[in-house]
């Protein structure tokens, strides 16, 4: 695939991500299934336009730690309890598409939630275990036309550093929760009850109190102004050279190779592609009040 692709998210979710990871950025989710927000939305830019595209998210867990929120800091807790490297994957729904049709508009991936229920399986969920750290991951490949021999080209995998998040079941953090009321007036920001952390009571209670109904007259936080870089090409890896067989029958979703024979639908996922090393460094809250 070609080296000069490049993919960047669209302005407006660009600046909500580079402005919650202002802070240490926590993403709701609960049992029944939560949208992401900021959404994912990408634009891709240098595909070959005649060449045939299949798209996919996941998302990856970014160490191997697990955190707690203490005297109004993230910090380190122990080690995961579920050590997950790679999540399930989505396809994007429009299946496989050329470059021209995926670069001519953005590619936004709302047709997902993530959920706390590790044994479900609904296809449009994606578990998550809170208190674990995790970064939404593109993949995109080549699809060969029937008449090319059946090999994928190294598929490109793209991860942006500013989308990391750890899950949690209610925001601990006040001054992220204000951030994302304001950009998004249907976010439910609520605190732990009786000043609970991960089933504890807290040795602070400055962090709680606050639900969607709160009358508090206290000013709101001032945050920093966050504008989207133009432009800017986000680093995207290179799965190591290994070949692989394609075989249409393991996409879940019909569409059509470049000679007009159409993909069988078929619940069965695509495997794996890779194993990203992450690095352990925790982060700490950045106070903006």
């Amino acid at each position: 695939m070609a080296s000069s692709v490049t993919v960047t998210l669209s302005p407006a979710q660009d600046a909500k991500w580079k402005l919650f990871h202002t802070q240490v950025h926590e993403m709701r989710v609960k049992k029944s299934g939560l949208n992401l927000f900021p959404k994912m939305e990408y634009i891709v830019r240098g595909l070959d336009p005649i060449k045939m595209y299949a798209i996919m998210i996941q998302m990856e867990l970014v160490d191997d730690r697990r955190y707690t929120y203490s005297n109004e800091q993230w910090v380190v807790s122990g080690e995961a309890l579920y050590d997950h490297r790679m999540s399930k994957h989505i396809w994007h729904k429009d299946g496989v598409r050329t470059g021209t049709e995926w670069m001519k508009s953005q590619i936004c991936f709302d047709n997902f939630k993530i959920t706390t229920d590790l044994d479900t399986t609904d296809a449009t969920m994606i578990p998550l275990v809170t208190m674990q750290k995790y970064a939404p991951v593109l993949t995109i490949f080549e699809v060969p036309s029937q008449g090319q021999s059946r090999i994928f080209n190294q598929p490109m995998v793209i991860k942006i550093p500013y989308t990391e998040f750890i899950a949690v079941s209610n925001y601990y953090n006040k001054t992220l929760a204000h951030m994302k009321k304001m950009q998004n007036p249907k976010c439910y920001h609520k605190f732990p009850k009786n000043n609970e952390v991960n089933g504890k009571k807290r040795k602070s209670s400055s962090a709680s109190g606050l639900t969607d109904d709160s009358t508090s007259t206290s000013s709101s936080p001032k945050f920093p102004r966050i504008t989207p870089s133009p432009g800017v090409t986000q680093t995207i890896n290179l799965v190591p050279a290994t070949q692989m067989l394609f075989n249409p029958f393991l996409f879940p979703f019909n569409n059509f190779f470049a000679s007009g024979m159409p993909f069988p639908t078929n619940p069965f996922q695509f495997p794996p592609i890779t194993q990203s090393t992450t690095t352990k460094k925790p982060f700490l809250v950045e106070n903006l009040i």
